[in-house]
């Protein structure tokens, strides 16, 4: 799911304009980058080739279908609608809109609003009431993600409803490959592989999130416009890649399949962010925080991610943590893998509540 994460990073937006940047690295701070963010599961894992277009057994979870949970989620009746009659098609989406939240927490655990609202956008979390441009991003995420997760279960054999497209030869891999020799021309490759169904997954996304009725308020235009922005930074970024095949890696043939570039979603928003450490907002940008907020106790320079920024003067706390790991792994002849436990001894400081 690497390319999943670096559609993640890429969603951002600009503060002064109709769209907003918000990046941050550990670097930034001068602090070793510690063992990654706990984030969900992912659910998939995709080869660097495409996928193999061989279909492979889905993931338990999708095979049990939706949660009782989801069956009942009142503002998208698609998706439960879905649920009920194409159950793996809506756990597939579901599954990549956690996998974009996960990065998003990930990702700005050190800004104001942490992503750490319990739930989706399927949810219907309090962010989602205002014009924020946490808001904008939320929704394109979210609508990405939903994309993503269903283009890589297509590519996985998962779903019966889409399959591998091979767009020189429909319906299945050509036989031809693309000779690198002197004297070739470079219209002799032909597509092999497996590609996303990246055209599957957007319309996939487009109905899931589509909402009852057909409000026409500032809010509901907001809304629609994010999330279609979200499906556009998967669609206009789509790239044919190739692998290389031969003696030495000589490239004398080639594999070529489409995938997701790197990504950039425009957004738009209605009012600008007031303080979050008002306490309504606080409520309505964080809701049931179930989890402290770290915050970055050395930071000096009163920027993004300071003790004293994120944690509204109720002041904060620095705990000693001792995390295990698996480290120094190698494989012994012919089929083990054997690790040895290592300790990461870590100070972490977190807001008082």
């Amino acid at each position: 799911m690497k390319k999943m994460k670096d559609l993640i990073l890429l969603l951002f937006f600009i503060f002064d304009c109709s769209f907003c940047i918000y990046h941050f690295s550990l670097e930034d701070y001068g602090q070793k980058k510690p063992i990654p963010y706990p984030s969900l599961k992912k659910f998939s894992k995709i080869e660097s080739s495409g996928g193999t277009g061989i279909a492979s057994r889905p993931p338990d979870k999708v095979l049990q279908g939706c949660s009782q949970e989801l069956l009942h989620l009142q503002g998208f009746r698609q998706f439960t609608l879905m649920c009920r009659m194409q159950p793996p098609l809506a756990v597939v989406a579901y599954e990549g809109i956690l996998d974009a939240m996960g990065y998003c927490r990930e990702q700005m655990r050190f800004q104001p609003w942490d992503c750490s609202q319990p739930g989706t956008i399927l949810h219907e979390p309090t962010i989602l009431r205002y014009g924020y441009k946490e808001s904008a991003y939320l929704l394109a995420m979210s609508s990405a993600g939903a994309a993503w997760g269903v283009a890589t279960a297509c590519a996985q054999g998962w779903l019966e409803e889409c399959r591998c497209v091979h767009p020189k030869v429909p319906g299945g891999p050509s036989r031809s490959t693309f000779d690198s020799s002197p004297g070739s021309t470079t219209e002799d490759w032909e597509w092999g592989g497996c590609s996303y169904g990246v055209q599957f997954g957007i319309a996939a996304s487009r109905k899931i999130l589509t909402r009852s009725g057909s409000g026409r308020s500032p809010l509901r235009i907001l809304e629609k416009h994010n999330l279609k922005s979200g499906r556009l930074a998967v669609k206009k970024t789509l790239i044919s890649s190739c692998k290389c095949h031969g003696v030495s890696g000589s490239c004398q043939q080639k594999t070529c399949w489409k995938k997701t570039s790197d990504l950039k979603a425009i957004t738009i928003y209605l009012e600008s962010t007031p303080d979050h450490c008002a306490p309504q907002l606080e409520y309505q940008m964080q809701q049931r925080r179930s989890l402290p907020r770290i915050c970055n106790w050395r930071n000096e320079t009163h920027s993004e991610g300071d003790c004293g920024s994120l944690c509204c003067g109720r002041g904060y706390k620095v705990s000693h943590e001792v995390i295990s790991y698996k480290c120094d792994c190698k494989f012994v002849w012919c089929c083990k893998l054997e690790c040895n436990d290592c300790l990461q001894h870590r100070w972490v400081s977190t807001c008082n509540t």
